[in-house]
């Protein structure tokens, strides 16, 4: 390829880059899917709330929990273990609030997904008309349940509301809001609102004659992923699946630096073992850290006697489009975008290659010691009765 054909390539890049950018953002603050009728009452929900250890079953969950059965839902608190240190949190938290007998169910499945084999009881037992599986820190409340049941319709089976994070304490739980918040809300949402079926973690709606047809929590079960395995199984009945534009808040507090790069890689090495893993390198094909480096590319080829000045303009115009939408992203949903999320936001960019060629260089997939990868490779997917 001539030099100058290179340089205009670099440049085209460069723009695709930006211009992905730019329309995310413009797609996600409009994306979700809102009530399209009366809206479903909140006496009609059964929330499942698989836990594990004490740190699931934090005060600030629980409350949003016993909240939520004081107007009228169905709380299911499900714990694999007796003897977890969760049911006795439980347990305390429910009698010193003077709520009566806890909602706690105990046993557990035998197949490669800890949190599914946990959870499963909750949808055998759970009677409402539509049954929500929430993700352990996740603070629901009535309106954002309200907008998320709100959007199941004749033709949507299922409603995932994303989880938003917020309170982080310290540079490591910024740069991790920067990841859900900033980088996979953001393209989520977007994805959405194209139509594009998507999944994350955070609280399922399923309404029952949906739950009915795929199986009930067998429906989970079709991948490694939970919650990319119940999208799918919905869209084979050919029911539509959608993001709510109710985002529930998740508080990080604090977190560790080790905590948050481990949790990062297992959830990119969890999407390449999906059918969506050609995004996962698409992804930082098209992040800050290309839209510099092919910029620059572009910039010396075709202008051969650009000096310091221009680099520095160019790169200082870069960063500020990237990060002034990224900035109009977070703002459209009510986030505090000040300079520190601004900065951890580019400490994720520049991360962004780093995270791949860790996910491509190992197969581990360990969730509180617990090997899915393992155990999926293995075949271990199949389906039991509780233990």
């Amino acid at each position: 390829m001539p030099t100058e054909a290179l340089g205009w390539f670099a440049a085209g890049w460069c723009l695709l880059a930006n211009s992905i950018h730019v329309a995310s953002t413009i797609l996600a603050r409009g994306g979700g899917a809102r009530p399209t009728g009366p809206g479903i009452p909140i006496s009609r929900l059964s929330v499942v709330a698989p836990m594990r250890g004490e740190g699931d079953a934090s005060p600030e969950y629980l409350d949003a929990l016993a909240g939520l059965q004081r107007e009228g839902a169905e709380v299911l608190i499900c714990v694999a273990d007796a003897s977890d240190g969760a049911a006795e949190v439980v347990r305390r938290h429910w009698l010193d609030a003077g709520q009566g007998h806890p909602p706690l169910l105990i046993g557990a499945l035998e197949t490669f997904n800890p949190k599914m084999n946990n959870a499963a009881k909750g949808f055998d037992m759970a009677r409402g008309d539509v049954v929500a599986l929430c993700d352990a820190g996740v603070l629901l409340d009535g309106e954002t349940v309200a907008g998320a049941m709100g959007a199941l319709s004749g033709r949507v089976g299922l409603v995932l509301a994303l989880k938003w994070a917020e309170a982080g304490e310290g540079a490591a739980a910024a740069l991790e809001a920067a990841w859900i918040d900033g980088h996979q809300a953001r393209f989520l949402l977007a994805a959405d609102r194209l139509g594009i079926p998507v999944a994350s973690g955070g609280v399922t709606f399923i309404d029952r004659a949906t739950l009915n047809r795929v199986g009930g929590w067998r429906g989970f079960f079709g991948y490694i992923a939970d919650d990319y395995a119940i999208a799918r199984s919905v869209r084979r009945t050919g029911l539509g699946t959608r993001l709510s534009a109710s985002m529930p808040r998740v508080r990080l507090g604090r977190r560790s630096w080790a905590a948050v790069w481990d949790r990062q890689v297992r959830w990119a090495r969890t999407r390449l073992r999906l059918p969506v893993w050609p995004l996962v390198i698409w992804e930082p094909a098209v992040g800050l850290a290309s839209a510099v480096a092919v910029g620059l590319a572009a910039l010396c080829i075709l202008i051969p006697d650009a000096g310091s000045t221009e680099v520095a303009a160019y790169l200082g115009m870069q960063i500020a489009l990237w990060m002034a939408a990224e900035f109009a992203f977070l703002t459209g949903h009510d986030a505090r975008a000040g300079w520190r999320a601004i900065l951890a936001g580019l400490a994720r960019e520049l991360l962004t290659w780093p995270l791949l060629a860790t996910a491509l260089l190992g197969r581990d997939l360990v969730w509180r010691g617990s090997d899915l990868g393992g155990d999926w490779r293995r075949g271990a997917a199949r389906d039991g009765e509780p233990t």
